[in-house]
């Protein structure tokens, strides 16, 4: 399984190569703002919206602003997806996915509900499938009502190489503006490096530690950047866990260090991301992975949490109703267990620490019809809460 590139790469660690003597100047000041806490944490009503959520993995909004309703959908570990009407109401339905694998990491990982709905009732799934031997990261397409559930489930696109590892699936899901057409319709899906196949993040054959870009009929885009691998949209990524629009159509995505080194990137087509040729962090048992913290031809992250904060999600906040967090990413932490904004500047990128106030892991972020912020929580006890202004 080892390439040349894996030879090259544990080479590398065993020569005495010295490691870059600074952080790229991009890099963002992380901290926790005391204003921001003060101006937001101390100032809103916290809400409990759904209780008793067993291991949720995403949530996603579907707003009506005719009738200034919102609609919350949330997604579970072992399949199962509640949705939340505007009256606090709640329904579960099934959702009966092939060879659904749900150890370690695994399960239903994200639900994308494309800007078409609900006039077209397509929406998509990302979970993986599998045994403990062989499994891998899928996602399928099906149709959605908000009163009866998913039906008529299809397969899209399924990653190519299985693994043995239960771990570092990515599955996070976005839709790439531009297409109106439900035929026209593209995507892109992250995929994790597997964490026992990390050099396959650097191999363009393999779909490990990569961002794909496919249709809504699971074939690849116009004008891939790699035609000999042409799903794959960029590469040497770990696990990436959110990915966002920005205002100008800028492509962020982020993700997990090992020990320290979790990144918010700018997103190009056919960019390397340097993972495990370049990070800011370090193995879990203290040791090295590599001597460089930039190399050239990879891109250097926006904004590095070292510590790591286990950033889960993230989405671009444009409402007026939370001033203090206005035109910035909103990125939910597991280990931190709290909600960050990161904001661009003269300067370059800041992210700051606004609200942590719960004690509970964040698994996603949202807003409803009003502007107001849905976090999702982790775990076997899981909430969504709304933060609205006092």
């Amino acid at each position: 399984m080892k390439s040349w590139l894996s030879v090259w790469y544990l080479l590398c660690l065993t020569i005495g190569f010295s490691e870059a003597s600074a952080k790229n100047e991009q890099l963002a000041a992380v901290h926790t703002d005391v204003n921001g806490l003060n101006v937001f944490a101390n100032h809103i009503v916290v809400e409990d919206i759904v209780t008793s959520l067993a291991f949720p993995k995403a949530m996603k909004t579907v707003i009506d602003k005719t009738n200034s309703t919102t609609h919350v959908l949330i997604v579970t570990r072992d399949g199962a997806l509640i949705i939340v009407n505007d009256k606090n109401e709640e329904v579960t339905f099934e959702l009966p996915l092939d060879d659904l694998y749900t150890d370690g990491q695994g399960g239903v990982l994200d639900i994308l509900i494309p800007s078409q709905f609900p006039e077209n009732g397509t929406v998509l799934l990302s979970y993986s499938k599998g045994n403990d031997s062989a499994n891998r990261l899928a996602v399928v397409k099906a149709q959605l009502s908000l009163t009866s559930g998913v039906s008529h489930i299809e397969p899209v696109i399924e990653v190519a190489q299985a693994k043995d590892t239960p771990v570092h699936y990515g599955g996070k899901l976005l839709q790439l503006v531009g297409n109106r057409s439900l035929e026209d319709l593209s995507f892109l899906v992250t995929t994790g490096d597997g964490f026992d196949y990390r050099e396959q993040a650097q191999v363009i054959s393999s779909q490990l530690g990569k961002v794909l870009g496919f249709t809504i009929n699971g074939k690849p885009l116009v004008n891939p950047p790699f035609p000999e691998s042409p799903f794959v949209f960029s590469l040497g990524h770990r696990n990436p866990q959110g990915l966002a629009y920005g205002p100008s159509g800028q492509l962020f995505l982020h993700e997990h260090g090992p020990d320290g080194g979790d990144e918010v990137n700018l997103l190009h087509k056919g960019s390397n991301y340097g993972w495990p040729v370049v990070t800011l962090g370090k193995d879990y048992s203290g040791a090295r992975i590599s001597p460089f913290s930039t190399y050239p031809g990879m891109v250097a992250p926006l904004v590095d949490w070292t510590p790591s904060i286990a950033p889960s999600s993230m989405f671009y906040y444009t409402s007026s109703q939370h001033p203090a967090l206005t035109n910035g990413l909103l990125v939910t932490s597991l280990k931190s267990k709290a909600l960050f904004v990161v904001h661009e500047s003269a300067s370059g990128y800041t992210s700051n620490m606004v609200f942590n106030k719960l004690d509970e892991r964040f698994r996603d972020v949202a807003a409803d019809h009003d502007g107001n912020i849905l976090l999702l929580t982790d775990g076997e006890n899981a909430r969504v809460v709304k933060l609205s202004p006092e």
